[in-house]
């Protein structure tokens, strides 16, 4: 079969072939019909994030989209034929306070969970990915959409289990800060799913936040950050009329805290504010008001099993409207080009190499 190898951080991807892999116990082989990329597949690639790399050479890619090949001893619940998601949160299934875990595919997550990515070094870049039952999601009634839409799904499951973890309610009012970028415009969708009653939509450019103000019929409400905390702060607490109950942060990079903070500042009393980004610089907290205000601040990382059958279930229902992201297709032979897509995707875009497409992997 034919697979994308990194053979050391910083050297090309190579499609190579190589053998097909023998499905282990506890283990599903998936034929990969469509992948979406990550917006900094490169920098990854390239070794510029402080990421536990897999033993090399390995096949990068985190979600996808496929069908069942075959079905290790142990598995119950898959069958032959059956069309899947993918995703690389893995979790070991052990009672214990700290369990190991990765995103495989990707990077090392706890201290010991080395032997982890040794057994599973692999992600979705190929033509055939072994990846533990846990982490196969059953997709239901959508399992007959175009893979290249259902695809979509891996775009919505951060934001969605950040969501869940903050108890978002029916009718609550949320702000969504970094509501422009890839994690940020999924969450706007998956609140307004979830029955938001206003969606605050923050970011340093109206217009780029201005398209986000098409769905939800009146429910989303932009506000343009100017880096000026309490005038922000202000800002959104006008326009949720008093204060939101959820703020959401997921601005990746962040060089500064000030939009961060304009959302802690923008809560109601017993407001939660849950961090999702990857800021680069502390977290000033302004103790006293926290006192008095009874806010929560919840830091959260990635999702639940139990997040992703909600999610299937919500985008089931129709209450979540998958077409809503602009999916841009490649090739598996096109990687490079759709890597170099991905990087300049904005908002509600994503980017998916397929199999159905041109001549797929070459």
């Amino acid at each position: 079969m034919k697979a994308w190898l990194l053979d050391e951080p910083g050297r090309p991807l190579a499609l190579r072939d190589v053998p097909e892999p023998v499905t282990r116990r506890d283990a599903v082989l998936i034929r990969m019909e469509a992948v979406p990329l990550l917006t900094y597949t490169r920098a990854y690639l390239s070794g510029k994030l402080p990421y536990a790399y897999p033993p090399m050479p390995f096949s990068p890619g985190t979600n996808g989209i496929g069908r069942v090949s075959a079905v290790g001893e142990g598995v119950r619940s898959f069958r032959v034929g059956q069309r899947v998601l993918v995703n690389p949160y893995w979790i070991t299934n052990e009672t214990v306070r700290d369990p190991e875990q990765i995103l495989i595919g990707l990077t090392a997550i706890s201290a010991g969970s080395a032997p982890m990515q040794a057994d599973y070094p692999h992600g979705t870049l190929r033509e055939l990915a072994e990846f533990p039952a846990s982490t196969v999601v059953q997709l239901g009634s959508l399992e007959d959409l175009a893979p290249e839409r259902l695809a979509a799904l891996g775009k919505f499951a951060v934001p969605f289990g950040g969501l869940r973890r903050g108890r978002l309610t029916a009718g609550e009012t949320v702000a969504v800060n970094g509501a422009t970028g890839y994690f940020g415009s999924a969450a706007v969708l998956a609140a307004l799913a979830m029955g938001a009653g206003r969606v605050v939509v923050l970011g340093r450019r109206l217009d780029a936040l201005e398209p986000l103000t098409e769905f939800g019929g009146g429910r989303v409400v932009p506000v343009a950050l100017t880096g000026d905390v309490e005038r922000d702060a202000a800002a959104v607490r006008d326009v949720s009329q008093g204060g939101v109950d959820l703020a959401f942060d997921i601005v990746g990079q962040a060089a500064d805290a000030n939009s961060t903070v304009a959302a802690l500042m923008s809560l109601r009393r017993a407001g939660r504010l849950v961090l999702m980004g990857s800021m680069q610089v502390p977290l000033p907290i302004p103790y006293a008001q926290m006192l008095r205000n009874n806010w929560e601040i919840i830091g959260h990382f990635m999702y639940t099993p139990a997040d992703y059958l909600a999610l299937v279930a919500l985008a089931s229902s129709g209450q979540l409207p998958l077409d809503a992201v602009e999916v841009r297709t490649f090739a598996f032979a096109d990687l490079e080009a759709a890597i170099d897509e991905a990087e300049r995707i904005q908002g509600l875009q994503s980017v998916v190499v397929s199999a159905s497409v041109g001549r797929a992997w070459g």
